[in-house]
Protein backbone atom coordinates (compact mmCIF):
# COMPACT_ATOMS: atom_id res chain seq x y z
CA UNK A 1 0.00 0.00 0.00
CA UNK A 2 2.62 2.44 0.85
CA UNK A 3 5.35 0.73 -0.67
CA UNK A 4 9.03 2.60 -0.38
CA UNK A 5 7.62 5.46 0.97
CA UNK A 6 10.41 6.61 1.58
CA UNK A 7 9.87 10.40 2.88
CA UNK A 8 6.37 8.92 4.76
CA UNK A 9 6.64 9.52 8.28
CA UNK A 10 3.52 11.09 9.55
CA UNK A 11 0.32 7.86 9.80
CA UNK A 12 -2.33 10.70 11.49
CA UNK A 13 -4.29 11.39 9.19
CA UNK A 14 -4.77 7.08 8.51
CA UNK A 15 -5.10 6.60 12.49
CA UNK A 16 -8.77 6.46 12.18
CA UNK A 17 -9.11 4.07 9.17
CA UNK A 18 -11.25 0.88 10.05
CA UNK A 19 -8.58 -2.30 9.37
CA UNK A 20 -11.08 -4.70 11.11
CA UNK A 21 -11.77 -6.81 8.48
CA UNK A 22 -7.85 -6.78 6.60
CA UNK A 23 -6.41 -10.01 6.79
CA UNK A 24 -3.51 -9.37 4.46
CA UNK A 25 -1.04 -6.75 5.67
CA UNK A 26 1.91 -7.85 3.77
CA UNK A 27 4.07 -5.13 2.16
CA UNK A 28 2.36 -2.44 4.11
CA UNK A 29 5.05 -0.35 5.12
CA UNK A 30 7.90 -1.49 3.51
CA UNK A 31 11.06 0.48 2.64
CA UNK A 32 9.49 3.61 4.74
CA UNK A 33 12.47 4.44 5.82
CA UNK A 34 11.60 8.05 7.58
CA UNK A 35 8.75 5.83 9.48
CA UNK A 36 9.63 5.98 13.23
CA UNK A 37 6.21 6.60 15.14
CA UNK A 38 3.64 3.89 15.66
CA UNK A 39 1.48 5.75 17.91
CA UNK A 40 -1.08 6.58 15.28
CA UNK A 41 -1.96 3.42 14.67
CA UNK A 42 -1.46 1.72 17.88
CA UNK A 43 -5.41 1.29 17.80
CA UNK A 44 -6.08 -0.69 14.88
CA UNK A 45 -7.98 -3.45 14.96
CA UNK A 46 -5.20 -6.04 13.36
CA UNK A 47 -7.04 -9.09 14.77
CA UNK A 48 -8.37 -10.38 11.55
CA UNK A 49 -4.83 -10.14 9.96
CA UNK A 50 -3.35 -13.57 8.89
CA UNK A 51 -0.50 -11.88 6.77
CA UNK A 52 1.71 -10.05 8.49
CA UNK A 53 5.03 -10.49 6.25
CA UNK A 54 7.55 -7.36 5.15
CA UNK A 55 4.77 -4.95 7.09
CA UNK A 56 7.59 -3.02 8.48
CA UNK A 57 10.57 -3.96 6.28
CA UNK A 58 13.07 -1.38 5.23
CA UNK A 59 11.67 1.20 8.11
CA UNK A 60 15.44 1.57 9.05
CA UNK A 61 14.00 4.90 11.36
CA UNK A 62 11.78 2.87 13.75
CA UNK A 63 12.76 2.17 16.84
CA UNK A 64 9.84 1.95 19.19
CA UNK A 65 6.94 -1.24 18.72
CA UNK A 66 5.56 0.37 22.35
CA UNK A 67 2.53 1.45 20.23
CA UNK A 68 1.57 -1.96 18.73
CA UNK A 69 2.48 -3.81 21.90
CA UNK A 70 -1.34 -4.08 22.27
CA UNK A 71 -2.05 -5.42 18.98
CA UNK A 72 -3.66 -9.10 18.78
CA UNK A 73 -1.87 -10.76 15.73
CA UNK A 74 -3.19 -14.11 17.65
CA UNK A 75 -4.91 -15.27 13.78
CA UNK A 76 -1.22 -14.38 11.88
CA UNK A 77 0.29 -17.20 10.22
CA UNK A 78 2.99 -15.12 8.73
CA UNK A 79 5.37 -12.88 10.04
CA UNK A 80 8.52 -13.36 7.68
CA UNK A 81 10.67 -10.54 7.59
CA UNK A 82 7.99 -8.23 9.52
CA UNK A 83 10.68 -6.64 11.30
CA UNK A 84 13.64 -6.61 8.60
CA UNK A 85 16.22 -4.16 7.80
CA UNK A 86 14.49 -2.16 10.87
CA UNK A 87 18.52 -1.39 11.84
CA UNK A 88 17.22 1.19 14.93
CA UNK A 89 15.18 -1.29 16.46
CA UNK A 90 16.90 -2.49 19.85
CA UNK A 91 14.07 -3.28 21.91
CA UNK A 92 11.59 -5.94 21.58
CA UNK A 93 10.08 -5.97 25.11
CA UNK A 94 6.69 -4.09 23.64
CA UNK A 95 6.03 -6.93 21.86
CA UNK A 96 6.68 -9.53 24.57
CA UNK A 97 3.18 -10.32 25.40
CA UNK A 98 2.35 -11.38 21.72
CA UNK A 99 0.25 -14.23 20.91
CA UNK A 100 2.23 -15.64 17.94
CA UNK A 101 1.22 -19.41 17.89
CA UNK A 102 -0.76 -19.95 14.98
CA UNK A 103 2.85 -18.32 13.19
CA UNK A 104 4.42 -20.62 10.78
CA UNK A 105 6.74 -18.32 8.91
CA UNK A 106 9.34 -16.34 11.24
CA UNK A 107 12.12 -16.42 8.54
CA UNK A 108 14.11 -13.17 9.09
CA UNK A 109 11.50 -11.64 11.22
CA UNK A 110 13.66 -9.51 12.85
CA UNK A 111 17.35 -10.05 9.97
CA UNK A 112 19.43 -6.90 9.80
CA UNK A 113 17.72 -5.33 12.85
CA UNK A 114 21.30 -4.38 13.55
CA UNK A 115 20.63 -2.34 17.22
CA UNK A 116 18.71 -5.91 18.59
CA UNK A 117 20.82 -7.11 21.41
CA UNK A 118 18.63 -8.72 23.74
CA UNK A 119 16.27 -11.57 22.65
CA UNK A 120 14.78 -12.27 26.07
CA UNK A 121 11.44 -10.31 25.61
CA UNK A 122 10.36 -13.27 22.80
CA UNK A 123 11.12 -16.40 24.79
CA UNK A 124 8.60 -17.69 25.59
CA UNK A 125 7.01 -16.74 22.03
CA UNK A 126 5.00 -20.20 21.26
CA UNK A 127 6.90 -20.88 17.78
CA UNK A 128 6.00 -24.42 17.62
CA UNK A 129 4.25 -24.52 14.37
CA UNK A 130 7.09 -22.75 12.70
CA UNK A 131 7.41 -24.89 9.22
CA UNK A 132 10.42 -22.73 8.14
CA UNK A 133 14.08 -22.73 9.09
Amino acid sequence: MFWRCYKLSDLEPIQNWNVSNGNDFLYMFYGCSSLSDLKPIQNWNVSNGNNFSYMFSGCSSLSDLEPIQNWNVSNGNNFRSMFYGCSSLSDLKPIQNWNVSNGNDFSYMFSGCSSLSDLKPIQNWNVSNNILY
